[in-house]
């Protein structure tokens, strides 16, 4: 549970950082880069939960529902994500469109790991 959870916190510093230390990007680039930004960090956020949650055997519930369970937090870690940068005043905006981003990374990160179901049962 290590990585998912290192990756987890990687993610939070990186979403929650005050806007005035962030990189300038384009204009132009701005949407096509954030919205593969956030789709990418959320697929290797789902990817690696999903190893690690199925390789667990001192929770079984865990293992057997390993998909669901990630789906569930890791939209969920994304919303809070958003609903953090709406409320902490950091110069950041919450917007729908990045949880969207962040739900189909989930989502990809959960149909690349698809194939791999029966190999951990």
């Amino acid at each position: 549970m290590v990585l998912p959870l290192a990756w987890a916190a990687l993610v939070f510093v990186m979403t929650l950082t005050p806007a005035q230390e962030m990189p300038r990007t384009p204009h132009w680039e701005l949407l096509a880069f954030d919205t593969a930004a956030h789709a990418f960090v959320f697929l290797v956020q789902a990817v690696l939960a999903v190893f690690s949650a199925r390789r667990q055997s001192w929770f079984p519930a865990l293992k057997a529902q390993a998909f669901r369970v990630v789906l569930l937090l890791t939209v969920g870690m994304g919303a809070l994500i958003e609903l953090l940068q709406m409320t902490m005043n950091l110069g950041r905006q919450g917007e729908w469109s990045d949880l969207l981003s962040d739900s189909l990374g989930v989502v990809a990160g959960l149909l690349l790991m698809w194939p791999t179901r029966r190999f951990w049962q």
